[in-house]
């Protein structure tokens, strides 16, 4: 591996640099070393701060109460068994609780079991626990030996409230309150605990009455110390945890919040999410600081004793982020880089400033070279010296850079060039350059055939291509050219005074060099001719390689520009055999896909050259590429859409035209009247009566049935007569004696059953819409409609084949939910041709497509784009589509429209907005109608067309309804 090589002046610069850097380092670890023991140091003995102000915080909670107990003690309160329910000493012991808020209770017992409990009812825990009056502000509890409690509720100004008495067994003999209080008259305190009646943590203070009389103690939550605590805090991420020896937690600063309760389980629970859960669950509670990785982040956890007596205290545990810790440290270090940084900035230019004075000479021809390394060859200087070495070494340089800069100019006109033939001229120009011949002249073989035909597809100069050269009788008649063209090799060879007689080759021809192209599966794609009009020297041939590796280059273009251009006319061919398919689909609409990119191109054609009215549309080759694909694909969804609902000719038409049930109804309602004639013949009734009732009757129901089949072909309007008279009509029953489930699919018989199972014979209408009649959407189509996109109204049912419901539709032979299947196609067209993967220049196509049955006024579909977001493209296609449709002689539901019909019909939507007037007044100005009408219409529909009419028909004017194409 060669080694690196570095300057004379970067030489210098790194020595002083790498000095000067390793003394910073070293200067700025041990003052972040220094500083973060600081700090440490510094938070441990705030630590022990805390614990001093936390037992100050304590002996502050208890010493009020202490001097009230034994104010308490000695005075007649204790004496007296009911004094708890007096007035003054009421007030005593409420002006008590009310100054020390965390006194619950103040309570005696007496050895002869009697017991006076006095509690604050003002905390709303305390009134539910205790179900208080709501007003509760004092709970007063006389309980005597037998057993009966006298419990007294007094408001916050002391009035009476209510009374209760109840039965109780309490022994305060057997509390340990009692138990524990000192003889002497000395106050005990009992450790910290979980009061489960109140769940609160607490103390209980106790002291003897004089003469040993009985007991007086006080209960005191702790709740004070938490927000104690949280006054502590250093900072809003500070956790600490009060406990006692028995790792009871008596207090927080609030960062157990996701404890759901304060009982000791749930605290304990959620302390498994701290950092301070390491020091509560060690075997043994010890002072200790140290540091711990929790939630992602480092810790320093202290963990302090604070004394009360020699055997009992608390503990004070404290955990803040090292990050808070050694702040100010990171804060010294960042700022001693900064300063370093700038010090050797600073210094590595003085040193370079210095040192390029030492290394200016070789520096210069350095600087040149980097040039050539960094692929910039136009601009080398090299600088002359008196030492011959040198300026041999700036003129080596000079030439290889001439050589590179030609050889990627070169490259770069080829790789920016899109047109294939262009390619091929620039890189013969640069043959001709490389290789100094007169004249170069290239034949390939044909992109779009499969044969071995040569045409000539470049040369340089242009007139060299009036050489009289055959190169297919040249390599017929020159077995070794062939032999070595076969090889990859090239062929070098002096023209023979025949070859120029035959006129085989230029009279002026000296010297020439015939080149194989091939591809990378080693298959010939052409040749190259250089030709010579004077002898070349030896030396000349050298260039052949560089020639060859350039020409390689060459049929790697050609390969891939083949491979394009295939893959262009797949894709084209697939497009047209796609819409094909969708015109085979239904032979009545046969050929529409293919009648609608011829007109929309005639009308597009027109449109790019209109530049007063459409001057920033362009049919160049890439959106014209677009706008042939949206053309041709415009109708793909339709190869979903159910040709029945396409071809629909009749309101009844399904599969089948479902009129002949309906005529066979009537068939059996007729048949139904001659036996009901004849049975009436046979029990005696008058004949000539008879004979006029049949006749009647049956001349009625042809009638109906007459009326029923005019319905059904759709070409009236059904106004709310017709449909009245269906309606009566449809009240005719008859009898079906047959059950109907036979013979049905299993998915037809689900259907039926839902009507129930009816007795046979069954009375039939003659018309009806069933709940089978309904066929609802299925649960993966629903699915597609939850983020429906488009503004396309999505019917209850997937169809409604209800005979009195379709006879009933007021124009042409679609029902709502026929119609959504029609308007449906362009959704999913829109949605195949997102799936394809685009080029950028045909991102477009699925818009463009997808948006012929919009509106200018908003109001069409699928999405109810206006003229502000309806792009050229798709205004041209609506136009061809809709004159496409009106024209068209091969729809079932509708005759074919004559020129004049359809024009004027256009010229009525351009009106109202529906269309482009734009367009359609340049459809009729440049007579794209008529260019259309004689490529596809026969000359029966080639009716005369007043122009002026109709160009003054979309002048603005009073709105009138357009008429509606399918």
């Amino acid at each position: 591996m060669t080694k690196r090589r570095y300057t004379l002046q970067l030489h210098i610069a790194g020595i002083f640099f790498i000095i000067v850097s390793i003394l910073s380092v070293f200067l700025i670890v041990m003052s972040y070393q220094n500083s973060k023991a600081l700090n440490e140091q510094l938070a441990q003995d705030r630590t022990e701060q805390s614990a001093e102000r936390v037992k100050l915080a304590f002996q502050k909670l208890v010493a009020p109460v202490t001097t009230a107990l034994d104010a308490l003690a000695v005075s007649e309160y204790g004496q007296r068994f009911h004094a708890s329910n007096d007035q003054g000493w009421l007030g005593t012991v409420d002006a008590i609780m009310k100054r020390n808020p965390d006194v619950l209770s103040i309570y005696l017992g007496h050895p002869d079991e009697n017991s006076a409990f006095i509690r604050s009812t003002s905390a709303a825990f305390m009134r539910k626990q205790f179900e208080t009056p709501d007003n509760s502000h004092i709970m007063v509890d006389i309980n005597d030996a037998s057993g009966t409690q006298l419990r007294t509720y007094y408001d916050s100004r002391l009035k009476f409230i209510s009374r209760d008495v109840n039965s109780i067994k309490y022994r305060p003999t057997t509390r340990p309150w009692f138990k524990v209080a000192p003889r002497d008259g000395s106050i005990y305190i009992t450790d910290p605990y979980f009061y489960f009646f109140i769940q609160r943590m607490g103390i209980t203070l106790s002291r003897q009455l004089p003469d040993n009389s009985g007991v007086i103690a006080a209960d005191i939550t702790l709740a004070s110390l938490s927000n104690f605590l949280t006054d502590l805090s250093d900072s809003d991420d500070t956790q600490l945890l009060l406990l006692d020896d028995n790792r009871n937690i008596i207090a927080h600063n609030g960062f157990l919040s996701n404890a759901t309760g304060d009982s000791q389980n749930e605290l304990s629970n959620a302390l498994e999410l701290s950092p301070l859960n390491q020091l509560y669950v060690a075997s043994e509670l010890n002072e200790i600081t140290t540091n711990v990785e929790s939630l992602d982040q480092t810790w320093m956890l202290n963990l302090v004793r604070i004394p009360f007596t020699e055997e009992r205290g608390l503990w004070l545990a404290k955990a803040i982020p090292e990050q808070q810790l050694i702040g100010s440290a990171l804060d010294a270090k960042n700022n001693q880089i900064i300063i370093s940084a700038l010090v050797l900035l600073l210094g590595t230019l003085m040193v370079l400033g210095a040192s390029a004075r030492i290394a200016k000479p070789l520096k210069a021809i350095g600087k040149e070279t980097q040039k050539i390394k960094n692929l910039d060859f136009a601009n080398i200087t090299l600088p002359t010296s008196p030492i011959a070495e040198v300026t041999a070494l700036s003129e080596s340089i000079g030439v290889m850079a001439d050589t590179i800069s030609g050889f990627l100019e070169t490259l770069h006109r080829v790789s920016n060039s899109s047109n294939f033939d262009e390619l091929l001229k620039d890189i013969v120009s640069h043959c001709h350059q490389a290789s100094g011949a007169d004249y170069v002249l290239m034949w390939t073989t044909s992109s779009e055939n499969n044969d071995s035909q040569l045409s000539l597809t470049a040369s340089y100069p242009e007139h060299a291509n009036k050489a009289t050269i055959n190169v297919s009788k040249l390599l017929a008649e020159s077995p070794q050219m062939v032999s070595a063209l076969s090889r990859q090799k090239f062929f070098s060879f002096t023209p023979s005074s025949t070859d120029i007689q035959r006129g085989l080759l230029p009279v002026d021809l000296k010297r020439a060099w015939v080149l194989p192209l091939n591809n990378r599966d080693n298959e010939n794609v052409g040749y190259v001719f250089l030709g010579f009009n004077q002898h070349t020297p030896d030396h000349q041939e050298e260039k052949i390689h560089f020639i060859t590796q350039f020409l390689g280059f060459a049929s790697l273009i050609k390969e891939n520009w083949d491979q394009v251009a295939a893959q262009k006319h797949l894709f084209k061919s697939f497009v047209e055999l796609m819409a094909s398919a969708i015109d085979t689909k239904s032979p009545y609409t046969g050929g529409h896909c293919q009648r609608v990119p011829e007109l929309t191109f005639m009308l597009a054609d027109a449109v790019s050259k209109d530049t007063e009215h459409f001057p920033d549309f362009s049919l160049n080759e890439h959106n014209q590429e677009a706008l042939y694909f949206a053309a041709w694909l415009h109708d793909c969804g339709k190869v979903t859409t159910p040709e029945y609902v396409v071809d629909k000719a009749t309101k009844l038409e399904t599969i089948y035209n479902r009129i002949h049930e309906v005529r066979t109804r009537f068939e059996v309602l007729k048949r139904d009247a001659e036996i009901s004639y004849w049975k009436q013949r046979v029990g005696g009734k008058e004949v000539e009566a008879l004979d006029a009732w049949l006749s009647n009757e049956q001349k009625t129901l042809d009638d109906d049935f007459a009326f029923i089949a005019k319905c059904n072909l759709g070409g009236e309007f059904m106004d709310t007569k017709n449909i009245t008279r269906l309606e009566e009509i449809a009240s005719r029953t008859w009898y079906r004696t047959i059950d109907d489930v036979q013979g049905l699919s299993w998915e037809e018989e689900d259907r039926r059953k839902q009507r129930g199972d009816i007795a046979l014979p069954s009375k039939e209408s003659v018309l009806s819409d069933s709940v089978d009649h309904e066929i609802p959407w299925l649960p993966q189509q629903l699915e597609t409609f939850k983020d429906w996109e488009f503004k396309l109204a999505v019917p209850k049912l997937q169809y409604n084949r209800g005979e009195l419901y379709n006879l009933s539709i007021q124009r042409g032979t679609l029902n709502d939910e026929e119609r959504f299947i029609i308007n449906d196609h362009i959704i999913q067209t829109i949605k195949m041709l997102r799936k394809l993967p685009y080029p950028k220049h045909l991102a477009h196509v699925p818009d463009i497509a997808g948006g012929h049955h919009e509106k200018l006024d908003g109001k069409g579909y699928p999405y109810g784009l206006d003229e502000t977001n309806l792009s050229v493209d798709a205004r041209i296609m609506a136009i061809a589509d809709i004159f496409e449709a009106l024209t068209a002689s091969d729809r079932p539901y509708k005759k074919a429209k004559t020129l004049s019909e359809a024009l004027k019909i256009l010229a009525f939507m351009a009106k109202d907005k529906h269309v482009d007037a734009k367009l359609f007044r340049l459809f009729i100005e440049q007579k794209i109608y008529l260019q259309y009408a004689e490529s596809f219409l026969p000359d029966s529909q080639q009716d005369t067309v007043d122009e002026q009419a109709l160009l003054a028909m979309i002048a603005p004017k009073k709105a009138t309804s357009s008429a509606e194409v399918s």
